[in-house]
């Protein structure tokens, strides 16, 4: 038997070393907001801020950094301080590169799905994102029979027999840092974005871009039991901007621009927004979504007054009934092209007897997986799948945050999880045959809903020879 490197354990072939760096440097670009330091909702409510960097722009290390100060009244953060903005919108020399509405609800699912225990703790500390928690709920002492001693032990003993050995479950908490009237805390967050959250480098060379983020309202930022506001100071977004100093190496990628430009790809989202009547029925819901490379779609539910309410999770709370453990929604599929996705409904029902949440868990698990992976990092538990998306805030200690729902009606189009490869999802685009959301909803809902369907699809971008940035999805 010949023996070779290869038949060898990694840790004893101590010729496979790593190879040198090239020379480098890199530095800490930062990007001030050019039309003003403070900002709310109500007035000045666009953040515009221009980057340029001098170098390789390393945006997977990027990060934003604002102030919140609240007003009015005490709130705590929903969910993830992005929150704070409803929409991304990316331009290149007036042409929109990326454009993310509906972004809080969409920052809020992807903290639930894609986010493991140590991130979290990451993410509280910087970001004001909740944490996991316990709703505590002893047993409540009986009235003593007679105004003893050993009556009042009798009641007693009983509550204790009843939370001796009680095991509590730890959720993932919708309700995040509280802020104090008039408090102000600065946060760190990263935007959610196909360009800006990559793990290739922008290019050196490429053209200023403008980055302009617009803010949620005050109702849709925060959940308070009264009517809290917000002022944004000083957003500053902060790069690491890489220089390569080997002039071979950069007279190479200079000629490779010259010549064809240079492309990459990313993850963005496209949504849609439709309104899900009361009564009971089959509604199909139009989507219509024409993308390249459709990797997926998951569609939030929840009450159609929740970004205009105070006490109520707009961002943090979405699932499949507006009752506890009764069954509203029971199946559902996507239509494309003329074709079920999947090809059997997903069957779902919330009640403790007959418990279905599985294949719907499933397949937003795989839906909202990042490219190279099969699955992603959630944290949802069945708890959070079957309680009530309509439930209200309340102050502290009866936040409701640990009950608030995160169920999604998704179906995953990836045709291959391997990494590395492009084009993996589902042509959309390739005819004009519709494609619609339909369920069933066996139970009229309480009250009015709307169903917000976020695409996942490939995006890819193109720096040309002159330093522009265009992008296709």
């Amino acid at each position: 038997m010949s023996i070779s490197n290869e038949n060898l354990p990694k840790s004893i072939r101590y010729s496979m070393g790593s190879a040198n760096a090239v020379q480098s440097s890199t530095v800490l670009s930062r990007f001030s907001s050019v039309n003003g330091t403070t900002f709310s909702s109500t007035s000045s409510n666009q953040v515009r801020i221009k980057i340029r960097g001098n170098g390789f722009l390393q945006v997977d290390k990027h990060y934003l950094e604002f102030t919140i100060t609240t007003a009015t009244a005490a709130a705590q953060i929903d969910t993830h301080a992005g929150s704070f903005i409803d929409r991304v919108r990316i331009e290149s020399n007036g042409q929109i590169v990326e454009e993310l509405n509906n972004y809080g609800l969409f920052n809020a699912i992807k903290q639930n799905y894609n986010t493991d225990v140590n991130e979290l703790y990451k993410k509280n500390a910087e970001s004001g994102s909740g944490k996991l928690a316990i709703k505590f709920e002893p047993t409540q002492v009986g009235l003593a029979d007679a105004n003893t001693a050993a009556a009042v032990k009798v009641v007693t003993d009983a509550a204790f027999t009843a939370d001796n050995g009680k095991l509590f479950e730890v959720e993932r908490d919708a309700a995040g840092e509280l802020i104090a009237t008039g408090n102000s805390k600065v946060f760190c967050i990263q935007l959610e974005s196909g360009l800006l959250k990559n793990a290739k480098a922008l290019p050196d060379g490429l053209n200023e871009i403008d980055l302009i983020l617009t803010l949620a309202s005050d109702t849709q930022a925060m959940v308070s039991a009264g009517a809290a506001t917000y002022t944004m100071t000083n957003p500053t977004l902060y790069i690491p901007a890489m220089r390569v100093e080997n002039a071979d190496v950069m007279a190479s990628y200079r000629q490779v621009v010259a010549q064809e430009g240079v492309m990459w790809s990313g993850v963005s989202q496209k949504s849609y927004v439709n309104a899900l009547p009361l009564a009971a029925g089959t509604p199909v819901l139009q989507i219509n979504d024409r993308s390249l490379s459709c990797l997926g779609f998951v569609t939030a539910i929840q009450t159609a007054t929740a970004n205009a309410t105070n006490a109520s999770y707009s961002n943090g709370a979405f699932g499949y009934t507006d009752v506890t453990s009764t069954t509203k929604i029971n199946r559902f599929r996507y239509i494309i092209q003329g074709d079920n996705f999947p090809q059997s409904d997903i069957l779902i029902n919330v009640a403790d007897d007959g418990l279905n949440i599985a294949r719907a868990t499933e397949e937003s698990c795989k839906a909202l997986a990042p490219l190279g992976h099969n699955y992603c990092d959630s944290l949802i538990s069945k708890t959070k799948a079957v309680s009530q998306f309509d439930l209200a805030y309340a102050a502290s200690p009866a936040t409701g945050g640990t009950d608030a729902p995160c169920g999604l009606l998704s179906v995953d189009l990836k045709r291959t999880s391997n990494d590395g490869m492009r084009m993996v999802g589902m042509n959309t685009a390739q005819n004009s045959s519709p494609s619609v959301l339909e369920l069933n909803v066996s139970v009229a809902l309480a009250a009015a809903c709307t169903a917000t369907t976020y695409a996942l699809v490939e995006s890819f971008y193109q720096m040309d020879s002159q330093g522009g940035l265009s992008s296709a999805m």
